[in-house]
């Protein structure tokens, strides 16, 4: 029996140990991940490179190492390359992977790797930044832009690109705009509860992220800014347009700009009237107006998915995008586009 109490003393005692240790490496990591991250968030004065996650692994939808929406042709020097810019209508996350625009694209071009790289919620301005810092060390051949949306949103709600919005700041600077990138949760419930900072600092394959875990509106609902009308906005996205193209051309890369269709007519939406006489689709439109004069200004390729699939309903599954069948046709044209171009 004193035998039998020895060893229950001593089993118990290492256990005691055991949690007491776990404890404190627990605590020292939370002390130490926590004091990292708010110096990082302090001394943080840097471009915001929005790109898809690397070697992102979800349903339908998978990256490489370095953010290019799989699958794709890897690129070689036997190879002409062509690089997707966009938003969330260039990245076709709803899409099958075998029916996306770059691929149905390659299908038909010979001897063509095409990359994509859209990202939901990108504009114009994130694309240059991208072009700059990413897809130009591929030497790509072309590049195939597509944007309206999400710089009429940007611009109609915040009045500039340069502003401190913490998801679609062109610079990250404040503490704020750092929410978005907080690492997400544990996958194991234990871990999840009891040593989260341990698995963190320690064990970081445990961790899965998400995409925004602080929730918040993307828009407010004020007016327009002070001095901003629908030509002001009209000249700044006609700026940053040209200011893309120019960057491209400059590198000798050749651009291809596109129009955004849309289906307002078919969906319900809440429409904004910030611009006294213009709605949401009206707006989009005027948009896709500066597309077409920065093409002429700049004597570019433009393929014309406005005039192309406006308000049909068998292209879109919302307002601007694409089902599997508006994929497939949008791609054959750009495909022809690209024919003329790269032959």
């Amino acid at each position: 029996m004193k035998k039998f109490i020895n060893w229950f003393f001593l089993s118990l005692t290492a256990i005691v140990l055991i949690i007491s240790v776990v404890g404190i490496v627990e605590l020292y990591c939370g002390y130490s991940y926590y004091r990292y991250r708010d110096t990082l968030k302090n001394e943080c004065n840097a471009i915001r490179l929005r790109q898809p996650f690397p070697n992102l692994i979800s349903d339908n939808y998978k990256t490489d190492s370095l953010g290019f929406i799989l699958p794709y042709t890897p690129p070689d020097s036997s190879l002409k390359t062509v690089v997707f810019l966009g938003g969330s209508t260039t990245e076709c996350v709803e899409v099958k992977e075998v029916n996306r625009i770059h691929v149905k694209a390659e299908e038909q071009l010979k001897d063509v790797s095409c990359l994509n790289i859209g990202l939901s919620g990108n504009n114009s301005m994130h694309s240059l930044n991208l072009l700059a810092n990413k897809v130009m060390s591929l030497a790509p051949d072309a590049v195939v832009i597509n944007h309206n949306v999400n710089d009429l949103s940007v611009l109609l709600n915040l009045g500039t690109y340069f502003n401190e919005h913490p998801q679609r700041s062109l610079i990250l600077s404040n503490t704020e705009q750092l929410q978005t990138y907080k690492v997400g949760y544990p996958k194991n419930k234990f871990v999840r509860k009891y040593i989260p900072h341990i698995s963190l600092v320690l064990l970081p394959t445990t961790f899965q992220g998400e995409d925004s875990p602080i929730k918040r509106p993307e828009f407010s609902d004020e007016p327009l800014p002070q001095g901003i009308s629908i030509d002001s906005l009209k000249s700044m996205y006609r700026q940053s347009l040209l200011g893309l193209v120019g960057y491209a051309k400059s590198w000798g890369v050749t651009p291809v700009l596109m129009t955004q269709g849309s289906c307002f007519g078919e969906y319900e939406i809440k429409n904004i009237y910030k611009c006294e006489g213009y709605n949401l689709d009206s707006l989009h439109k005027e948009f896709n107006k500066v597309v077409r004069e920065v093409a002429l200004i700049s004597d570019v390729t433009m393929v014309d998915a406005e005039n192309l699939m406006e308000d049909n309903k068998d292209y879109f599954y919302d307002t601007v995008h694409y089902t599997d069948s508006g994929s497939i046709f949008i791609a054959n044209h750009i495909a022809s586009a690209l024919k003329n171009i790269l032959n």
